[in-house]
């Protein structure tokens, strides 16, 4: 297989219908990983796997939508609590916590910034002076990609934001659609009906106008309600030209195991799943037939996922991905962290759950705690 240079995983071009097909029955398994980078944090040497991504989660407000799908309400059993559960409380002390995390870690030079969570754009003065903290402190992280996933709702009531993400030159705005047809779509995200965005009327218009700013990348999740089959695909992506949009994710959702509790997400998750790959068969069954309309470009292979990237029409970059958090959870028992995610907490972490795998705290009354015990 033919290696493809690449900021955050393995982009691969296999050379014959074996490799694409060991390719896509070893998905996540492929993954190898080449190059760490250290740095000291309360006093250890931490090593980070090269282009792994630092997330400032975004909880300074109780999510305005409530997507079935939901990541941050799925629940591990050994968890105690949820970071999506603790909004902000004090601003002061995280913007703190945080630049001083960002100090600690500015020795790094592969990292990239993801800005997720719950929704970042619900309160405009934190996104605002998260931007600030990016883009103008001393000693913060020189990152080589910056990525808003967002539902855009905060993008349309407070346009100032829009400026702000160019003017701290975020590469793309990842924009959470899961259908075409805004009432299917509803079904799926139950946005807020307070947020004009939930109808296409508005939502359209805005993504026509992001793409002047910041570069649009729509997220769909495949469901069994909503976007699942190859038809549907080529229909969401017809409507997303039309908006000016050049990249676009089909994600399958992510596959569970018996760590997780069975609650109502994941119950949801389990029964809606389309799995992807009868949608790369009737693509691309093998690398001598393609769609009409449709050129394979590469796959990654991720750390714990693995995606096949297309171009539509010309025009418009495909993704279909799949991910397992088994492999998450597998990776990330590692010694070498996999992510940073910095919780409401000041649990700077290698992991989702804001006590899992604490690799320091930044928050000044919780460190002199642990300094005096």
């Amino acid at each position: 297989m033919k290696l493809i240079p690449s900021l955050r995983n393995h982009a691969v071009l296999p050379e014959n219908n074996e490799e694409l097909q060991a390719l896509r029955t070893g998905k996540w398994q492929v993954y190898q990983e080449e190059a760490t980078e250290s740095a000291t944090l309360a006093g250890q040497s931490i090593q980070f796997r090269a282009g792994l991504t630092f997330t400032p989660y975004a909880n300074p407000t109780k999510c305005n939508a409530h997507c079935r799908f939901c990541s941050e309400e799925l629940q591990r059993k050994h968890q105690k609590e949820l970071t999506a559960e603790n909004i902000i409380q004090n601003h002061e002390e995280y913007f703190t916590g945080l630049a001083a995390a960002f100090k600690a870690l500015s020795s790094l030079t592969t990292m990239g910034l993801s800005l997720s969570g719950l929704e970042a754009t619900s309160d405009p003065l934190w996104l605002l002076r998260l931007l600030e903290l990016i883009g103008q402190a001393q000693d913060v992280p020189v990152f080589n990609e910056k990525v808003l996933y967002t539902n855009a709702t905060g993008l349309h009531k407070h346009p100032d934001l829009i400026l702000a993400l160019q003017a701290t030159h975020f590469d793309r705005l990842e924009i959470s659609r899961c259908h075409y047809d805004d009432q299917i779509n509803q079904k799926i995200m139950y946005i807020n009906r307070n947020e004009a965005v939930y109808q296409n009327a508005a939502y359209e218009a805005l993504i026509k106008k992001l793409g002047d700013y910041v570069p649009v990348k729509n997220s769909c999740i495949l469901t069994q309600i909503g976007v699942n089959q190859r038809s549907e695909v080529e229909r969401y992506l017809n409507w997303a030209h039309d908006l000016g949009v050049q990249q676009v994710v089909f994600r399958e959702l992510s596959r569970l195991d018996e760590s997780y509790v069975e609650n109502n997400t994941k119950q949801w998750v389990e029964k809606h799943r389309v799995p992807i790959d009868p949608l790369l068969r009737a693509i691309m069954p093998d690398l001598t037939q393609t769609r009409k309309d449709w050129e394979y470009l590469h796959s990654n292979a991720g750390y714990y996922y693995y995606n096949e990237h297309f171009l539509y029409r010309g025009a418009v970059e495909v993704i279909l991905e799949t991910s397992s958090y088994h492999e998450l959870r597998s990776r990330n028992e590692s010694n070498v962290t996999q992510k940073l995610v910095f919780h409401s907490n000041g649990n700077l972490c290698g992991d989702w759950d804001p006590n899992s795998a604490v690799l320091a705290n930044y928050f000044a009354k919780k460190t002199e705690d642990a300094v005096l015990s």
